[in-house]
């Protein structure tokens, strides 16, 4: 493990918000959340330190993992969509969303015909898309959600999906980046999540977003946040919070960014960061 400049100055407040990133973090590879984990937040919340998710997973899929944390009375968030929906666990509503527009469907779905492969919309826990996709190929091999075909004359009923996703092979994930024209590039926030899925937010919508509005709507500062990821997806995150913790499985960058490495997600990496910064601690 080590440690960062930026630890010091935020510590002597004490630590008020955990933001978690959810697959590869707090899920271990089998998509669950240890005894361990469990416990360190259940003292956590005791010592009335909140608690965020956030995910590039649909709202109902980060509220799932959220529920079955031991929070007590203490209060949960959730960041679902690479940072588009923000939802307040105490008040039961979202407290914010940046939705693309259905210009962006429109032209998004054409640049995925363009590009030759489906950039398929969130719709209602389903992925939706008007590109004929193998059943063994894209989304229907790399992710959970259902993949229905969009109805003919779609273009004409008005969308607003939270974000947009390439889901194929990592080898053609490597390469879509270099493949996006800039002008395109230059009018949304595309970020890799995982290897095989390359996501599309609106401009300026992301983790780190999510994580200043959150702040300012509980009236903390960033230094009052530790962010805790793995994925490209989490570097704004790690850049805004007053702590940045990687995980040990981390990809390289995320990893020189950070100001504290914890363990792997198969080791109770996530369990140990509020273990060292919270529940070890001496209270005042």
């Amino acid at each position: 493990m080590s440690s960062g400049h930026k630890i010091t100055a935020a510590a002597g407040n004490g630590y008020r918000l955990v933001i978690f990133d959810l697959d590869g973090t707090v899920l271990t590879p089998e998509k669950k959340l240890t005894p361990r984990f469990k416990q360190a937040v259940k003292h956590a919340a005791r010592r009335g330190v909140m608690i965020a998710l956030a995910s590039g997973r649909s709202l109902d899929s980060v509220l799932d993992v959220l529920r079955q944390l031991p929070l007590g009375d203490t209060p949960g968030y959730a960041i679902a969509c690479n940072g588009a929906i923000i939802w307040s666990q105490p008040a039961g509503r979202c407290i914010a969303s940046e939705c693309l527009g259905h210009l962006d469907v429109l032209l998004l779905t054409a640049l995925g015909r363009r590009l030759g492969y489906a950039c398929y919309l969130l719709d209602n826990n389903q992925l939706r898309t008007d590109f004929l996709t193998a059943s063994g190929a894209g989304a229907h091999l790399f992710s959970r959600l259902p993949v229905e075909k969009l109805p003919d004359g779609w273009q004409s009923t008005p969308r607003r999906p939270p974000k947009m996703m390439f889901i194929e092979r990592k080898e053609i994930i490597d390469m879509l980046p270099s493949l996006i024209p800039a002008d395109i590039a230059g009018q949304y926030h595309f970020v890799r999540s995982e290897p095989n899925y390359y996501e599309v937010m609106k401009k300026g919508v992301h983790k780190g977003s999510a994580c200043r509005t959150l702040a300012a709507y509980l009236n903390i500062t960033a230094a009052d946040i530790i962010a805790v990821g793995d994925e490209q997806n989490d570097k704004e995150m790690l850049l805004f919070c007053g702590v940045g913790v990687a995980m040990g499985n981390a990809t390289p960058e995320i990893k020189s960014l950070a100001d504290w490495i914890t363990d792997n997600n198969e080791k109770d990496g996530a369990a140990k960061v509020l273990e060292h910064f919270i529940v070890n601690r001496q209270l005042p």
